[in-house]
């Protein structure tokens, strides 16, 4: 009976903790979500090395869109190019072009000269800060497999949250149960 007794509160701790790290995950995705359409965050994965060694390849960078007005030589910006491929290089010269938009010209830091035409832009989305190799695992968890197990995972956790209590099983087969001990004495005295 002890057995069963001290398997019980192992079962209910590995469930609650279960539960517990699947609602901190939970929450720090909501966190996320919220910062990023609150505040208009964007995350860049550095996938090339043009910006090292400030911004090495791997790096998970944050940005946040501004207007043309508030971008300044020296900023780490990310526009997207003529061929719609997202460039995040570092601005070394900026011209005005119409009302409301720049031209920029911009450079990868491990990049010997300047990328062949400028930008002109009347928004960027402009680098507040970038976390080394924190990239390869953004990349990873938007892959196809990583959804896929995180499915798993959440579904795991839902069938473990909401799913039946395996329950000690509290009779022992060597025991006899005071009811069957009455019929026991019942059935003798009428064959008397």
């Amino acid at each position: 009976m002890s057995q069963h007794s001290e398997q019980a509160p192992k079962r209910r701790s590995r469930r609650e903790l279960a539960l517990n790290v699947g609602a901190v995950v939970g929450v720090i995705c909501i966190v996320v979500a919220a910062i990023s359409m609150f505040f208009g965050i964007t995350p860049l994965v550095f996938r090339s090395g043009s910006m090292a060694p400030d911004i090495p390849t791997g790096s998970l960078a944050f940005a946040r869109t501004v207007p043309a007005a508030e971008l300044a030589v020296g900023d780490v910006v990310s526009v997207d190019n003529q061929a719609g491929t997202r460039i995040s290089h570092r601005i070394v010269a900026i011209e005005p072009f119409g009302d409301h938009q720049v031209s920029l010209t911009l450079q990868g830091d491990a990049n010997r000269t300047v990328d062949p035409l400028p930008y002109t832009v009347s928004e960027a989305d402009r680098v507040l800060f970038s976390v080394p190799v924190l990239g390869y695992v953004a990349a990873w968890l938007s892959s196809k497999t990583a959804v896929f197990l995180g499915g798993l995972a959440a579904g795991a956790l839902l069938m473990l949250a909401f799913g039946p209590l395996r329950r000690p099983d509290t009779s022992t087969p060597t025991s006899t149960s005071a009811a069957e001990l009455s019929a026991a004495s019942h059935q003798e005295t009428i064959d008397v």
